[in-house]
């Protein structure tokens, strides 16, 4: 593991540590990354092995009373990289011109530690499985699609047999918590072959305390890719039955419901969805599972939904007499049901007095009408779909169309949108919102 920095005066400056230098050893015990160096730098007395810029070597000790901190920073691990080719890699499916980092597909069990990243442990080495078991990389997110082995390296179109469940066995019998999820594949994964899925998945007691069943996401750049197609609303309701019968079978079982569906298979059919606490702990959320539900939650907590504008943007405020307008945009997806949610928190909070709520469903020119979902809408396909005569006096951005630097997918920024649209844009609804004029 490299050093990316030292800290000024730190128990590893003392001990002769410096940036750039390499921690090979903790003890006898290899040092291969940042993970393993925070297992075993736990001590409060370390043997670090070093291997300086030069290539010469030292070992060097350090005390650490009372866990004092050493003042290491690690340089960043490298991104394990996936060698798989599935079918339905949405990766696969972007179009060109957007930026890089959109085009990496990891597969690396530290990020699924980390940050919840989905991987499908195909690549999974012993030494990496005597690893997660030792030092206890828990909870893991895991991509299943099926247990039937030929299915999946089908699916896949990995190296080697495509099993996963020895694996899964292995983990849950090591206390591992495992989050899984099923990219719904119509004739390819569905049926008996998803009844084996739950079946396997279920059977493996405590430690699989989620699977999402999530549908399978089609842009319209699948050229050269295998034809899928999109689960039909008869199908999606079929499945809402079948997954209550199962969950139904794991509450009694074991108390949980274990099994839950992606929000878009119940609009897709045509149903309610369930209430809140049918998801109970929301453990699947980023995946869509829960997600209206846990927003109808937010809804009801908040106080406000439009903050106040600064002084700047008050001088650009026009019809001071009348309710303003504020168009909510999002994918079309979610647009039937957003309207009515939003005119009722307003009403809740007392600002439907001073607004008027529309909501404007975005057609996604980027990945195609298929991809129904706000996470993935363009700062272009928004401007197009706000861009009418009749300008709003706000526009309000749902923040999953940005990312964590806080641009979109074709790199804009809220102040640059705001430019273009000529209102104020709001991210986000209430304490955290944010304004942007762009001026």
């Amino acid at each position: 593991m490299k050093v990316a920095a030292v800290a000024a005066g730190s128990l590893a400056e003392r001990a002769g540590v410096r940036a750039g230098d390499r921690i090979v050893r903790i003890g006898d015990r290899p040092v291969r990354d940042s993970l393993d160096f925070a297992f075993l730098s736990a001590e409060s007395e370390l043997a670090l092995e070093l291997r300086h810029a030069d290539g010469s070597r030292e070992r060097v000790f350090v005390e650490r009373p009372g866990g004092a901190p050493l003042g290491i920073t690690p340089e960043p691990d490298p991104v394990r990289r996936c060698g798989n080719d599935c079918v339905f890699c949405f990766i696969g499916q972007n179009p060109k011109g957007l930026r890089p980092s959109l085009y990496v597909r990891d597969e690396d069990y530290r990020l699924s530690l980390l940050y919840g990243n989905y991987v499908t442990l195909t690549p999974l080495r012993g030494w990496e499985v005597d690893r997660i078991l030792a030092q206890r990389l828990s909870p893991l997110y895991v991509s299943v699609h099926a247990t039937d082995a030929r299915v999946r390296r089908r699916l896949l179109r990995c190296r080697g047999s495509g099993a996963i469940l020895p694996l899964l066995r292995t983990l849950a019998g090591g206390n591992i918590t495992l989050h899984t999820q099923i990219v719904l594949v119509p004739g390819w994964n569905d049926g008996a072959v998803l009844e084996r899925t739950l079946r396997d998945l279920t059977s493996l007691g405590p430690a699989v305390r989620s699977v999402a069943i999530v549908p399978v996401g089609l842009t319209r750049h699948r050229r050269g890719l295998p034809t899928l197609r999109r689960m039909r609303a008869g199908e999606a309701r079929r499945l809402i039955e079948r997954v209550a019968d199962w969950q139904a079978h794991c509450l009694r079982r074991y108390g949980s419901r274990r099994v839950f569906l992606a929000d878009e298979i119940y609009l897709l059919a045509g149903e309610r969805l369930p209430e809140a606490p049918a998801y109970e702990a929301f453990a699947q959320v980023e995946n869509g599972v829960g997600l209206v539900r846990q927003f109808d939650q937010r809804l009801r907590r908040l106080r406000r939904l439009l903050p106040g504008e600064r002084r700047r943007f008050q001088r650009a405020a026009r019809g001071r007499g009348r309710r303003r307008r504020v168009l909510a945009v999002t994918g079309r997806l979610f647009a039937p049901l957003l309207e009515r949610r939003l005119a009722r928190a307003l009403q809740r909070t007392g600002e439907a007095e001073r607004w008027r709520v529309e909501v404007r469903a975005v057609e996604n020119r980027l990945f195609g009408p298929r991809v129904t979902v706000a996470g993935l809408l363009s700062g272009a396909d928004i401007l197009r779909a706000v861009g009418d005569p009749r300008r709003p006096d706000r526009v309000l951005l749902p923040p999953d169309v940005l990312s964590e630097e806080g641009i979109t997918l074709d790199d804009q920024t809220p102040e640059q949108m705001a430019r273009a649209l000529g209102a104020v844009l709001q991210v986000d609804i209430g304490s955290r919102a944010r304004l942007h004029r762009g001026a």
